[in-house]
């Protein structure tokens, strides 16, 4: 366990987790990627603007379009880049995959729909492109087009899945621990379970579930290799906390409380461990 009381790192590095929730911190870089496309907002707004008083109808087209665009982008960073606060109430009962009953930790819906509605723009916005490339012909123009086109093939059909699949989730049960993420789906049995702590991947907090393989170990990826980098640490189970709805350090308590404390993990069927969880006793 940590100074704070939280579990230690099992990822690449001590994770800057704060008391308060989980997020990344602030960053020169990303404070200026953040302001070059508020930049690239405004333009859009203006060149719509400007187009409206020239009533030039493609014009307003490109600024909405644009426009759009860059507020998605701008909304799907936030979520990834900046921090915010979570309810660490928000906790539910819930069936495993395995039809057990546990409690279930949910993916936010604004995350997903910032994802979601950011790639149905730029899948369209890149149809538009290769019709256009295709229709100029020449060969440079149609190779072009054929090489975007099977970018979007795989992006669309990455966006079909993650709606197939649903909401994500982290389901803890007597049984052990599910994580149904984007495009994957990995169960660890608890007797597998080694330790739970916090981590870091490419600049994200993660919660880490240190496992072993065991023949109880289900892992299901709905994409195959096109997938998230989630699904490519097994037998670990990783989790980004930025997806998550409920604050992710009672996530990550909670995980640690019930791997610490075997005797107590037939509670998590039952209306106690939600409680628990949501009062702040499944810790230490």
């Amino acid at each position: 366990m940590g100074a704070d009381g939280m579990p230690a790192g099992l990822g690449d590095r001590e994770a800057p987790w704060r008391v308060d929730g989980v997020g990344p911190r602030w960053s020169p870089l990303r404070l200026l990627a953040l302001l070059f496309f508020v930049g690239m907002l405004l333009c859009a707004l203006g060149i719509a603007v400007s187009a409206v008083g020239d009533r030039d109808g493609s014009g307003v087209v490109l600024g909405v379009a644009g426009a759009v665009l860059f507020a998605h982008l701008l909304g799907f960073l936030a979520v990834v880049w900046l921090p915010r606060r979570r309810s660490a109430r928000h906790v539910t009962s819930a069936r495993t995959p395995d039809g057990t009953v546990g409690v279930r930790f949910g993916y936010s819906r604004w995350a997903y729909y910032w994802m979601t509605a950011l790639l149905v723009l730029c899948l369209a916005i890149g149809a538009a492109v290769v019709l256009a490339a295709a229709a100029q012909g020449g060969t440079a123009g149609r190779v072009g087009a054929v090489g975007l086109a099977v970018l979007l093939g795989l992006t669309g059909w990455f966006l079909v899945t993650v709606l197939r699949v649903g909401a994500g989730a982290v389901t803890v049960s007597p049984a052990g621990i599910a994580h149904r993420g984007l495009v994957h789906l990995h169960v660890v049995p608890w007797y597998a379970v080694h330790g739970v702590g916090a981590g870091v991947r490419a600049g994200t907090p993660v919660i880490v579930v240190d496992a072993a393989p065991s023949p109880d170990t289900v892992v299901r990826r709905y994409t195959g290799w096109f997938g998230t980098a989630d699904a490519r640490e097994l037998p670990r189970l990783v989790v980004r906390t930025l997806w998550l709805a409920t604050d992710p350090a009672t996530v990550l308590a909670a995980l640690a409380f019930y791997h610490a404390h075997p005797e107590l993990r037939g509670e998590l069927a039952t209306p106690e461990a939600p409680r628990r969880i949501a009062e702040g006793r499944a810790r230490g």
